[in-house]
């Protein structure tokens, strides 16, 4: 086998990104390589369903189905695949069975729904980890013990919901919206949901609409500003405008942006001085009138924060959510919806 070693030359910092950065990715023509002198292989968690294939017998009457049914068919699929393991070793890599054996997998997770958007991205409602249930009862027995129902626990994967630029109160949302999907709820009232949600966050203040985040290297950049005029990054320049703007008001009290610090990130409608977003720090105590007086581009940020997300999370599902939520008042558009 012929390995190319490769040598790390350089490692540079990117700061906040705007998009996903997993683990370190494998070429798909070779998947195999070596760490600290061991072959080893990237691969990931496996996902699978055998209800197509029982769908019709457990319709039908032929096959009984439950919960408690569904973990002991996946437990023993778990045992098989395991059991298949030396065999499998000894037949593609020339290895003893007994060193074979030492190959094992688990089952994981079982699943009562599920939602995928795409690799690495996806949300399941768990009601049994590793042999632990995380249900409650079934319904029926929930409702005779007069107990509250527990469907199970989410597991969510690659989503907005997590991300750190997404507001609090927004993954707050997600995460609601989410369970709704997982658990049943009709459309219609999902829909209800988000369009209740538009309203309410399209009333808060326009500097509560921004996104966070943390500005690394601003030293850096600042003097790269200065020397040419533009910055590469653009919530770091939106820093830099806070700094620049506190300076043009004479703000001697509001505290200046500085490397590593965590802002919340504005955009900003067209205006005399062409700056496209402003940031201040999250921990600011008091926002500062000048601040409030900006020209804030609450459709774009409304439209960034939540029906973009919201179409992130759900648009597989081809609900159509974005126009189905639009909100209008009478002058314009509350939510700006790009097709």
């Amino acid at each position: 086998m012929d390995i190319t070693k490769s040598v790390i030359k350089n490692i540079e910092c990117l700061g906040e990104v705007d998009d996903y950065v997993y683990d370190i990715s494998i070429a798909d023509q070779d998947p195999y390589f070596f760490a600290n002198d061991v072959l080893v292989h990237n691969t990931d968690s496996v996902y699978f369903s055998a209800w197509p294939t029982i769908k019709n017998e457990v319709e039908a009457g032929n096959i009984p189905w439950d919960k408690d049914i569904c973990i002991q068919m996946y437990d023993a699929i778990a045992d098989k695949v395991n059991d298949s393991f030396p065999t499998m070793m000894a037949r593609s890599c020339n290895c003893p069975l007994e060193r074979g054996a030492i190959i094992r997998g688990g089952r994981e997770l079982v699943a009562s729904t599920g939602i995928y958007i795409k690799k690495k991205r996806y949300a399941v409602l768990i009601y049994d980890a590793e042999g632990t249930r995380l249900d409650q009862y079934d319904e029926e027995t929930a409702k005779k013990k007069g107990v509250h129902y527990k469907h199970g626990k989410v597991k969510a994967m690659g989503l907005d919901l997590k991300r750190s630029d997404t507001p609090r109160i927004v993954q707050d949302f997600l995460s609601d919206l989410l369970f709704d999907v997982l658990t049943g709820v009709d459309k219609n009232q999902v829909i209800d949901k988000v369009r209740e949600f538009k309203t309410q966050f399209a009333e808060i203040p326009a500097w509560e609409k921004g996104t966070p985040k943390r500005v690394n290297n601003l030293t850096k950049y600042t003097k790269e500003f200065e020397q040419t005029g533009g910055c590469r990054v653009g919530h770091v320049m939106a820093a830099i405008n806070w700094n620049r703007l506190k300076k043009m008001y004479n703000d001697n009290y509001s505290p200046s942006i500085v490397d590593g610090m965590k802002v919340i990130v504005c955009k900003l409608k067209n205006n005399p001085l062409d700056f496209t977003s402003v940031a201040y720090p999250t921990d600011i105590l008091h926002i500062p009138d000048w601040f409030k007086q900006l020209p804030f581009d609450n459709d774009l940020m409304e439209s960034t924060i939540v029906t973009k997300k919201v179409e992130n999370l759900l648009g597989v599902l081809k609900w159509d959510i974005a126009n189905n939520t639009e909100i209008k008042t009478t002058f314009s558009s509350l939510f700006t919806i790009e097709g």
